[in-house]
């Protein structure tokens, strides 16, 4: 008759306890246990209480602020730039207002020195 083979071959195996990995002492490795809260709680300030309700409206004021500085940077740097460019553009077509203008009179020059 062959060997009998069990339905499941590991449950005849003992269960193992697992190790832990870490290097660390057990004890340290375990979540410190809540102290115990005094019987006697204090009633907090009217400042506190004040202050608890606009805790919840600082993180979106400053998403929001932080997001209006941010706006008005990128609004500021792109007048800037077309500003720039509008002050160059403008430059430009002097420079070649006057350079039409010199190659006009030193024409004439010539033209007078040739005569002579």
């Amino acid at each position: 008759m062959p060997p009998r083979i069990p339905s499941h071959p590991f449950k005849s195996i003992p269960q193992l306890t697992r190790r832990n990995l870490s290097t660390t002492p057990i004890h340290l490795n375990t979540q410190p246990q809540p102290q115990p809260q005094p019987s006697s709680k204090q009633q907090p300030s009217a400042y506190k209480q004040g202050m608890s309700r606009y805790n919840l409206f600082a993180s979106p004021f400053a998403k929001v602020f932080l997001g209006a500085v941010f706006t008005y940077q990128v609004i500021y740097w792109t007048w800037l730039k077309l500003e720039m460019e509008e002050t160059k553009a403008g430059r430009n077509q002097q420079v070649a207002a006057l350079e039409k203008e010199v190659r006009e009179l030193t024409g004439v020059k010539k033209e007078e020195g040739e005569k002579s």
